[in-house]
């Protein structure tokens, strides 16, 4: 059979429109969403702050090449704002130099929740809220793990 043949064509959409409509795949794939959503709100935040903290970094840095007096708590702060920037920029320019725009987005977000999982960061603080709520963690992914058992099929017939 040909996969250019209209009525298989009409067949294999009716099929997928049929399998996506089941009330526990609309769920699952509603929840995925919202988590997808919930990390992008996390990335966006964690770029403005990176922006900001890098701004005062300058002003820092501006200072200091004007030889005026920088506090202990500056060169703090610009030290551990150098190292979040050239973590950053290890690690997302190769991510996202893929060729597919939306690709690279997902492999970052894949190795952060994996290596996250093993309590390693891999990207800034900023990227981080400071209470591990809907972080990936081995807690966490235990619990999706038994949740994700009630979505499964039951072996009952």
């Amino acid at each position: 059979m040909c996969f250019t043949n209209p009525p298989f064509r009409k067949k294999v959409i009716a099929y997928f429109l049929n399998f996506f409509t089941i009330p526990r795949v609309k769920e699952l794939i509603a929840s995925y969403a919202r988590l997808f959503i919930g990390e992008a709100g996390r990335y966006s935040a964690g770029v403005k702050t990176e922006a900001l903290e890098t701004r005062v970094t300058f002003i820092t840095l501006t200072k200091y090449i004007r030889k005026e007096p920088i506090t202990r708590e500056e060169k703090k702060q610009f030290k551990i704002q150098v190292f979040d920037i050239l973590r950053s920029s290890g690690v997302m320019v190769p991510v996202m130099l893929f060729p597919l725009p939306f690709v690279g987005t997902l492999l970052l977000i894949i190795m952060d929740h994996l290596l996250l999982s093993m309590n390693i960061r891999l990207l800034p603080d900023a990227f981080y809220p400071k209470e591990k709520k809907d972080l990936l963690t081995p807690e966490g992914i235990e619990n999706d793990l038994k949740k994700e058992n009630a979505f499964a099929p039951s072996a009952e017939k």
